[in-house]
């Protein structure tokens, strides 16, 4: 700084070395500014992104359906909680296609292995006659990774008062 920029009265520096130094911290605040975006998506999740796929699908005129979880790259240590629940009537049991780090009625826990992870819950739907029930399942994250993409299928099926068929199904 040259002597001509400073106020000899010591009230402070003078508009051309303020305006100097603004100069100088635009650019320093522009590079600052880009951050990585698992910093920004509240995942606290410096593991990484996975794009989540979550879909029902029906299985005949039976009480049974499908749903199928799957998240790409789950990274190592990473966790995931996939919680199933009922709404209507009736009730369900799932049975799940792989091993989950924990289990707690129906909700479960994965921890990702640095791998894809794909996994299917069989659902069984118990429906009394003129009844209808559906199952979603959600994917949220716990802690290494943030879910993106579609965190939430369903299964919906519908018992006809006429029959034992389970006659009416949806699914997404």
């Amino acid at each position: 700084m040259q002597e001509k920029d400073i106020v000899a009265t010591g009230t402070g520096p003078s508009r051309r070395a303020v305006a100097r130094a603004a100069a100088w911290s635009v650019p320093v605040i522009l590079m600052a500014a880009p951050a990585p975006a698992y910093a920004a998506s509240g995942g606290g999740a410096p593991g990484g992104v996975t794009l989540a796929s979550v879909v029902g699908s029906c299985s005949g005129t039976g009480p049974n359906g499908t749903i199928t979880v799957t998240l790409p790259n789950l990274p190592v240590g990473s966790q995931v909680l996939i919680a199933l629940t009922n709404s209507g009537q009736g009730g369900f049991s799932a049975t799940p296609d792989f091993t989950p780090t924990s289990q707690s009625g129906t909700t479960y826990v994965i921890t990702g292995a640095g791998a894809d992870f794909t996994g299917s819950f069989a659902i069984a739907f118990t429906l009394n006659p003129n009844q209808q029930g559906t199952v979603t399942a959600t994917v949220t994250a716990i802690s290494g990774v943030t879910v993106l993409g579609d965190t939430t299928g369903f299964v919906t099926k519908r018992r006809d008062g006429h029959s034992n068929s389970y006659n009416q199904c949806s699914a997404g």
